[in-house]
């Protein structure tokens, strides 16, 4: 009588993401992205270079709060399908980008009342803005290159999320005739993005 074979070495568990995420998901994320950055595209047009506290402030931050709720849910979508592939660095600044995001909200916060502005904590929060726009263009280009998220999707991506080497040089140089070209950027990637994960339902990485 043959004895059963048996396999030596230990056994591993392989763990895999989802291709997909929930449509329910996607389009609920398309959807505040889409409002959040339309909101905030004329909420920055409106409020314009305003100084000091008052509703200009608050529609600011109340704006921006919502487009960077659209960001969150956007950061999480890609994370969730390994847009930028599975390894650790691309975890890593997902996780990275968090944390610039957090601060980044904080300093929209502050911005919104006029609180502790010129102050070290300010500017530690204030900070975190640009950082979590540059570190949004790194990952735009990844999920470019990666090709995960095919189609339309993937080179909006790409195109959204370059607003900040795009526009805020413009904004720099022509100050508020340039709010007006970033407005128009964030509605045509952003705003677009949104509208395309509502449409498509699905963000299916290839393999």
């Amino acid at each position: 009588m043959t004895a059963p074979s048996r396999t030596t070495g230990p056994t591993r568990l392989v763990t895999t993401r989802p291709d997909t995420a929930p449509a329910s998901t996607v389009r609920s994320t398309g959807a505040l992205l889409a409002v959040g950055t339309v909101a905030w595209a004329v909420g920055m047009a409106i409020a314009g270079e305003h100084e000091g506290f008052g509703w200009q402030s608050l529609l600011g931050g109340a704006t921006a709060l919502v487009f960077q709720a659209g960001i969150a849910r956007l950061l999480l979508l890609q994370y969730r399908t390994a847009a930028m592939g599975e390894g650790p660095l691309a975890r890593g600044v997902y996780h990275l980008q968090s944390v610039f995001l957090a601060g980044a909200v904080v300093s929209t916060l502050l911005d919104a009342f006029w609180l502790l502005h010129g102050s070290p904590v300010w500017m530690a929060f204030d900070l975190c803005w640009p950082l979590s726009m540059a570190t949004m263009v790194g990952i735009g280009i990844r999920v470019a290159i990666a090709g995960r998220w095919t189609g339309s999707i993937r080179w909006t991506t790409l195109w959204a999320q370059s607003w900040f080497v795009t526009s805020i040089p413009v904004v720099l140089i022509v100050r508020d005739a340039g709010l007006w070209v970033a407005s128009a950027q964030l509605i045509s990637g952003y705003a677009v993005l949104g509208l395309l994960l509502v449409r498509h339902e699905t963000v299916r990485p290839t393999r």
